[in-house]
């Protein structure tokens, strides 16, 4: 990058199955307040803005960003719209510090917002995202597209229901200490193996639920950064890929790589050994068992034998070697069209030492990943990756 570039305020709405209180304008003024409110900030300040939302079919509103960019504060400001599926927020980030590094402006917002209680029929609207001729025909969701994968890597690799269920325990009991998470409970592994069956073996505890919400991140060069807060997170690393996929067609094996996007962002950050040298990961996991195939994705671990001890371990347990969403992530709260953005967010609020209950003490680099597109859980059509840091590189 031309210029260096750091996160320097965050903001988020509190995320619901219906934010009825609030229309989408509000929801994007109340995360553009709260981010401008943490930089210390007034919407003066910001030179830009780039909006992320998912499908619109959700909201049933047509073109929401005219609808929206009052609320972001996009009067006399250039501003324009990202949609990646549920990348999409993550996507929204890399066009704002884009714009920073190449000089194109100094201080630029991003802001993300997804209203997917405003549709009764959200599993429908997914329903459309297969080839119209070999695919949409099945009858797919994404539900069952990756209860099927999942079946087919505990067949393939030998992990247990008892294993995911040990994830989504873990993830539950993080989101209780965020105050921003929609699903707040304390549910053991018990529980979890003890909640319905949505497609086996997915049960309802251990798939992502549909959020309303905004979320927003404020980047800025080095000269600003430096003058507006004292502790920014420096985006180090980031990365965007695009992957054709379609069901049936391709191995979505875990071992087979390290995310290329991922790959990308580690070597921009200097990333050579990532189990010894990133210290929180939220990284985009809708289903409990993601959590396993991203050790190895996101090269933490060797092979799928590894990860499965991993798990065993504790190993992304908050007291674990490298806590795996504090925040509760994709899996306790899912505004599709910015969970992206979220990531980023609870990344950066981690560096700046800003998490509260769910900080990890003494994190100086976090890794945050988006997915979107047919296969999201596993290979996904889009994807993005964030190193953020305390010292810039």
């Amino acid at each position: 990058m031309a210029r260096r570039v750091a996160v320097v305020g965050t903001g988020q709405t509190y995320f619901m199955t219906r934010r009825k209180d609030a229309s989408a304008p509000e929801l994007v003024y109340e995360a553009t307040t709260r981010a401008l409110q943490d930089a210390e900030l007034s919407v003066k300040d910001i030179d830009s803005v780039v909006f992320g939302i998912a499908p619109e079919a959700f909201m049933g509103v047509n073109c929401p960003d005219k609808w929206v960019s009052d609320g972001a504060g996009a009067l006399n400001k250039p501003f324009f719209r990202v949609h990646t599926g549920g990348a999409t927020g993550g996507s929204a980030v890399i066009a704002a510090v884009e714009q920073v590094a190449s000089g194109v402006a100094d201080v630029v917002m991003a802001v993300a917002m997804d209203r997917v209680g405003q549709t009764p029929v959200a599993q429908r609207v997914l329903g459309l995202i297969w080839d119209p001729i070999f695919a949409m025909g099945l009858s797919l969701n994404l539900i069952t597209v990756t209860a099927m994968l999942n079946a087919r890597m505990m067949e393939k690799y030998g992990y247990t229901e008892w294993h995911t269920a040990k994830l989504a325990s873990k993830n539950h009991k993080n989101a209780l200490n965020n105050p921003y998470a929609h699903l707040k409970v304390d549910v053991s592994v018990e529980d979890v193996l003890n909640s319905p069956v949505l497609s086996w073996p997915i049960k309802l505890l251990e798939v992502c639920p549909s959020s309303d919400g905004a979320c927003a991140v404020i980047v800025a060069t080095e000269e600003k950064a430096r003058k507006i807060t004292s502790t920014p997170a420096w985006v180090n690393g980031m990365a965007g890929y695009t992957y054709v996929t379609t069901p049936g067609n391709e191995d979505l094996d875990p071992e087979r790589y390290v995310s290329f996007d991922v790959r990308k962002a580690y070597r921009s950050a200097g990333i050579d050994n990532p189990r010894q040298q990133i210290d929180v990961c939220e990284p985009y996991m809708p289903f409990s068992f993601s959590e396993i195939g991203d050790y190895v994705q996101l090269g933490f671990a060797k092979d799928m034998k590894e990860a499965i001890k991993m798990v065993e371990d504790g190993f992304g347990e908050m007291s674990g070697e490298i806590p795996f969403a504090p925040s509760g992530g994709v899996l306790c709260t899912n505004p599709i069209g910015c969970t992206a953005m979220v990531r980023v967010a609870e990344a950066a609020i981690h560096i700046m030492g800003k998490g509260e209950k769910r900080q990890v003490p003494g994190a100086k680099v976090a890794l945050a990943t988006g997915r979107g597109g047919s296969m999201a859980p596993a290979s996904a059509t889009f994807s993005n990756a964030f190193i953020l840091a305390k010292e810039p590189r």
